[in-house]
């Protein structure tokens, strides 16, 4: 699982950010965030939209109390057609891309942060959903989730569905099943550290 996520960026990331979404936004400082807080996302029809929402998807149709019952925070890759919560937004133009500097997990009950050596942010796959609410628009998102890659399978038996550049519309616009083999497929072993986090 993903269970926490780090959203601070170095010049460098700021940078690739930058030049990848082509957006020069003034992005929120978020040192560790946690399910519920929220967090950002980026959308794409004619151009990327940066959005803020909460991180644990509110499906169409469910109120947020109904909604806080459920870690809706991650979506398996392997069952997301076929989950009640996530199968709408992920057919339905509910795709979209979270950007982070790291996420972190606990192996043997100790933190560690998973990052890129090279100072580039991570891109992870993920669904969003809005919902007209009496209190205004209620906005969320989801994390989507894969097998490890071999080089993490002992730091967790999940991780977040990262994805190279060259994917990002295969993720966003692409069939179902080739949307699915991006998200699985795209990150490759050898391109994370893992260190020791306070």
């Amino acid at each position: 699982m993903c269970g926490r996520i780090e959203f601070t960026l170095s010049e460098r990331m700021h940078h690739t950010l930058r030049d990848t979404f082509q957006i020069d936004a003034a992005w929120p400082k978020q040192p560790e965030i946690s399910p519920t807080q929220q967090t950002v996302f980026l959308t794409r029809e004619d151009a990327w939209t940066v959005h803020t929402g909460r991180w644990g998807l509110v499906p169409p149709g469910m109120d947020l109390q109904t909604a806080r019952k459920y870690a809706t925070f991650n979506a398996r890759i392997e069952t997301v057609e076929r989950s009640k919560s996530f199968k709408d937004a992920f057919r339905a133009g509910g795709r979209c891309v979270l950007p982070l500097s790291a996420f972190f997990e606990w192996p043997n009950k100790s933190k560690v942060r998973i990052a890129r050596p090279d100072n580039r942010p991570l891109i992870a796959a993920g669904l969003w959903s809005q919902q007209d609410t009496p209190d205004g628009p209620l906005v969320s998102c989801t994390v989507m989730t894969r097998p490890p890659t071999k080089d993490l399978t002992e730091i967790h038996d999940r991780m977040p569905a990262l994805l190279l550049t060259k994917d990002l519309d295969a993720w966003l616009q692409a069939t179902p099943a080739e949307a699915k083999a991006v998200a699985t497929g795209s990150w490759r072993p050898g391109l994370l550290t893992v260190a020791a986090a306070s």
